[in-house]
């Protein structure tokens, strides 16, 4: 409770609608930017559509600044460029000091962090490790395609292309979550494995950024940064946070799992933390502060973006075929479909081009998330469910994933690191490195 209280005290420029102000009036968003797939209810907490297409056109500056300048090339460690240089003899040609500020800026803690509730917020996560994962695989993931915008930068990087590869993305955003849940110790600067993956990632997503945004400049008709914004921009960064955060709230509360208020606190402020080293920035940000604003926040986004395209389609059908019998569920894909029906709902799923499920699976899949809820509604050894997750996961992970390398469908091994291995080609001929 005292971290709680904290972190509330400290968190500077919270939403608005709070600390006495008058409580927010519950509007229907009008017609003219309703968007039909939804059925949101529109407040003073929510960010209007012409902000979030600002957020568009903001990049991740430093960052950008700082690829310039090492020059990193593709299949490159980012971060052990980026640590090489920090630890070279002074000499080396950084005339803006770009790299320099880029350390600064990740090693540095903001006076708003509190790690008691960061190991809380971990706590969480491996509390609930299962339902959680059933979400951000059928909810997050799955279900987030349905933004056209970013399935085509998806689309230009093959990223989520094929099966296997796919599966490797996947293998990989498991690894991510692994590092970041270890312990408050995982956030240390160039020696945490948390913070190591979060600052690989972000480096990742400038590369890309970069790459996409150079080719564009030839080849507009593929890639229209104008009209669709800069790659990987503020607003995507924002909806990538929400959807492993507020968004695992929420679809716990649908599963029958209700955390507590305290636990959702904590979980908003971990992620609060991860995005501030992803390079989210601004005053959205701040949103993570509350459950009501990180609700309205992710409303406002999915409302913003949520178009599916033909590349949405696939990508999501392929990333469901690609899970199906595979670690970390070991789900056939017709069950797959059926518990992301239930969670993202039929207007979305339909739109994805998703067949209606038959009954039986339905059933179940009914059967599947009553047991999920039965062992994880309880608090009953929650604190051995904790020790236990945490402990033996990874371990778990490690031989059984990292180190069988699993293969894909060309029988090529399946491994896990965030340097950029597929090269951003604006044409029909692009391939895997």
């Amino acid at each position: 409770m005292a971290g709680l209280a904290t972190y509330m005290q400290k968190s500077s420029k919270p939403p608005a609608a709070g600390n006495g102000q008058r409580k927010p009036s519950l509007k229907r968003l009008n017609t003219s930017f309703r968007n039909p797939l939804l059925d949101i209810v529109w407040t003073e907490l929510n960010t209007k559509p012409r902000e979030l297409e600002e957020l568009r056109h903001v990049s991740d500056t430093l960052a950008d600044e700082c690829i310039r300048a090492l020059r990193v090339k593709a299949g490159t460690d980012a971060l052990k460029a980026l640590d090489e240089y920090v630890s070279a003899p002074l000499g080396q040609k950084d005339p803006n000091g770009s790299i320099m500020k880029f350390k600064e800026q990740i090693e540095a803690v903001p006076e708003w962090v509190d790690w008691g509730l960061v190991r809380q917020g971990q706590d969480v996560f491996w509390k609930y490790l299962v339902p959680v994962i059933i979400v951000l695989t059928n909810y997050s993931l799955a279900g987030g395609f349905a933004s056209g915008k970013v399935t085509d930068i998806l689309s230009c990087t093959n990223y989520f292309s094929t099966p296997g590869g796919t599966y490797q993305r996947m293998l990989e955003t498991c690894k991510f979550l692994l590092d970041v849940m270890k312990s408050t110790d995982c956030f240390r600067p160039f020696k945490g494995d948390g913070w190591s993956s979060i600052v690989r990632v972000r480096m990742l997503h400038t590369q890309v950024r970069l790459r996409i945004i150079a080719q564009a400049k030839n080849r507009p008709d593929l890639y229209d940064v104008e009209e669709m914004g800069i790659p990987i921009n503020q607003e995507d960064l924002l909806g990538t946070l929400c959807e492993f955060s507020i968004v695992v709230i929420t679809n716990l509360r649908k599963m029958g799992i209700h955390p507590t208020p305290n636990e959702v606190t904590a979980y908003l402020h971990l992620w609060h933390v991860i995005g501030y080293y992803l390079g989210v920035t601004g005053e959205l940000s701040n949103h993570m502060v509350s459950e009501e604003g990180a609700t309205a926040l992710f409303d406002s986004i999915e409302n913003h973006l949520v178009d599916p395209n033909e590349g949405s389609a696939k990508t999501a059908h392929v990333l469901l075929h690609s899970l199906a019998l595979r670690p970390p569920l070991f789900w056939p894909y017709s069950l797959h479909t059926a518990v992301m029906r239930m969670l993202v709902g039929d207007k979305i799923t339909d739109s994805l081009g998703f067949t209606p499920t038959p009954w039986y699976w339905n059933m179940i899949a009914n059967c599947v998330l009553f047991l999920i809820r039965l062992l994880h509604s309880s608090t009953l050894f929650s604190q051995q469910r904790i020790y236990l997750y945490r402990t033996f996961v990874p371990r778990l992970y490690e031989a059984f994933v990292a180190r069988r390398n699993f293969v894909d469908s060309h029988h090529r091994k399946v491994h896990c690191d965030f340097t950029l291995k597929y090269i951003p080609h604006l044409a029909e001929e692009s391939k895997e490195d």
